[in-house]
């Protein structure tokens, strides 16, 4: 799938206060928070890998496995929307370090119990509960710290940032939580435990002063959560944005998952599907790494178009290719503009939203993606069973193309940088 007055509620978010701060290069507390968030976000991925190997080493059941993943993401949509409200409330350092807190008690929990080999079910779903309920917490305000650091000019780059890590992380996380798994079961999740304290010293290491919003100026939480949204979609930019970016994460998902299933039912090798997945993988960093110079060269609406658009084609042209080397180009080349694509939405979002509104608008926007792409694996499992693989991945790639073309309707989106989240109009739709 971000301007206001010094004060208790708001610091450092204004014009003049932003220029004083450090180039990112140079920004001490940035340089924390993005290694306290890369750090966890590697933690979080050997754990998404070791959830699921621990339930099933443990009860043999795959019920049980969905059972665990299922309560994390239910945690996940039903926290998120309240979470990103009481984030614009409260102290943001003080909020990431409770919830950092918050998975790492649980997920050491579930370590010592594996190494006890008294795992339960029950334990597992209130850990993976707590873990989703802490990245409800810690995301938003980790975001809003970073709006709060950083120069306005600098958001697009902290956003690409974001997304190095985050691929980076989706690269390396699961091979060495399969790693650790393979030593002894709990290892992974006590790894994680350790990353989480690392994000609290990291957090504990901001010298910025991030206080949410005076007790006296706070809305009731209904209300609150009632404003952020009414924002988002009341803003034409930003509810375009969000929309369109959610139906192409449904998609993707979607496809993404087809070419795993439709592989397996042609007999392919396991090792062939790994390596398929770890392309995207390998092209979504380098695109990261490159999304700097992508974002400079192309505007928020061409990206939004053009990722779709070359999806569809690489999508459509691998429900038809059984080469394992060409699926893996293929793939690589269908999940290239993703990284710059997220980048520019995000850095929009941020630098649009008002800073004491944008845990709630970033929440929203976290939440809506998540239900839709926790959906997309479930109906692209219907409709390969009901219609057969190739026609459903083409049936999910025309739905790419329908979301790149609802772009063309919107010439402001075409015309703004994301370096710059100029566009050539004079006043803003709010």
């Amino acid at each position: 799938m971000t301007v206001h007055e010094r004060g208790r509620a708001t610091v450092g978010t204004d014009d003049a206060g932003r220029s004083a701060l450090p180039p990112l290069r140079h920004n001490r507390d940035y340089a924390y928070l993005i290694a306290g968030g890369a750090v966890s976000s590697l933690g979080s991925r050997m754990s998404n890998i070791a959830f699921p190997l621990i339930t099933l080493a443990a009860t043999g059941s795959p019920f049980a496995v969905g059972l665990v993943a299922g309560t994390a993401t239910m945690a996940l949509v039903l926290i998120g929307i309240p979470a990103g409200a009481l984030v614009d409330r409260w102290d943001r350092r003080r909020t990431m370090i409770a919830a950092a807190s918050l998975g790492g008690i649980a997920y050491l929990s579930v370590a010592l119990a594996a190494f006890a080999d008294r795992v339960t079910v029950p334990h597992l779903m209130l850990a993976a509960a707590c873990g989703g309920i802490a990245n409800s917490f810690y995301t938003p305000a980790e975001q809003v710290a970073v709006r709060n650091v950083v120069r306005r000019d600098d958001i697009p780059r902290a956003a690409v940032n974001n997304q190095v890590r985050s691929a980076t992380a989706g690269l390396a996380g699961p091979p060495i939580g399969g790693f650790l798994f393979g030593i002894t079961r709990g290892l992974p999740m006590a790894a994680d435990a350790i990353t989480y304290a690392i994000a609290i010293f990291c957090a504990l290491r901001v010298r910025t002063t991030l206080p949410g919003k005076a007790r006296s100026d706070r809305e009731a939480l209904l209300p609150s959560i009632r404003t952020g949204l009414s924002f988002l979609f009341q803003h034409q930019l930003l509810r375009t944005i969000t929309l369109l970016s959610t139906v192409l994460n449904f998609a993707g998902t979607g496809l993404v998952v087809s070419v795993t299933i439709t592989m397996q039912q042609r007999g392919t090798a396991p090792a062939w599907i790994g390596a398929v997945s770890s392309s995207m993988a390998v092209s979504m960093l380098v695109a990261s790494l490159l999304s700097g110079r992508i974002l400079a060269h192309l505007s928020v609406g061409l990206l939004m178009f053009l990722t779709p658009i070359v999806g569809a084609v690489a999508f459509a042209g691998m429900a038809f290719v059984h080469a394992p080397l060409l699926l893996m180009l293929l793939m690589a080349c269908a999940t290239f503009l993703l990284a710059p694509c997220n980048a520019a939405v995000v850095s929009v979002l941020t630098s649009r939203t008002p800073e004491d509104r944008l845990g709630r608008v970033m929440s929203a926007d976290n939440v809506l993606s998540l239900v839709l792409t926790a959906l997309a694996p479930a109906t692209m499992g219907f409709l390969i069973g009901a219609a057969g693989g190739e026609r459903a991945m083409v049936g999910f790639a025309a739905l790419l193309v329908v979301s790149g073309v609802l772009v063309l309707p919107f010439p402001r989106l075409m015309r703004m940088s994301a370096v710059t989240g100029r566009d050539d109009t004079a006043s803003e739709a709010a």
